[in-house]
């Protein structure tokens, strides 16, 4: 396989590592707060085999099978998709969170490989941070509303 490309956002979130991780992993709450991925489905373990309903510009873009590679709860979550028979363009996708003094850094960020990878991922790249980024602030977004009603 032709090596990978990366691209990532993070951001601060002012919370604690688990309400994160339960907010991220409430896949049945997707449409009402997931500007990216409109729809999950599957169980909520390593292995597990998941469909994700992405979006492109607000309107529904496509549905993807992928596969759970990690899940260390409150910690990272990765996955992996595309089409890797014959290796012509992979992504594993993995989200880390790491605790810090002023609540959590959530990094999101997919290796792009395969023999499609050169040619394609200067156009992806920045499509995939600006999703990212969107996902990003409306996961904080949605950890401070929820925040705000357990008050």
């Amino acid at each position: 396989m032709t090596g990978g490309r990366v691209s990532s956002a993070a951001i601060t979130i002012p919370a604690r590592a688990g309400l994160v991780w339960s907010v991220l992993t409430d896949l049945d709450s997707y449409a009402a707060w997931n500007p990216y991925i409109r729809k999950a489905e599957g169980r909520l373990r390593e292995g597990a085999r998941w469909r994700l309903e992405r979006t492109l510009n607000g309107r529904a873009y496509r549905a993807r099978q992928v596969t759970v590679t990690c899940w260390e709860p409150g910690r990272r979550l990765t996955w992996r998709g595309g089409v890797p028979v014959p290796p012509l363009l992979t992504g594993d996708h993995d989200v880390r969170i790491t605790e810090t003094a002023d609540g959590v850094r959530l990094v999101q960020s997919e290796t792009v490989a395969g023999l499609l990878a050169p040619g394609l991922f200067p156009w992806l790249r920045l499509r995939l941070e600006a999703r990212f980024t969107a996902m990003n602030e409306a996961l904080r977004d949605e950890v401070a509303r929820r925040m705000a009603e357990s008050v």
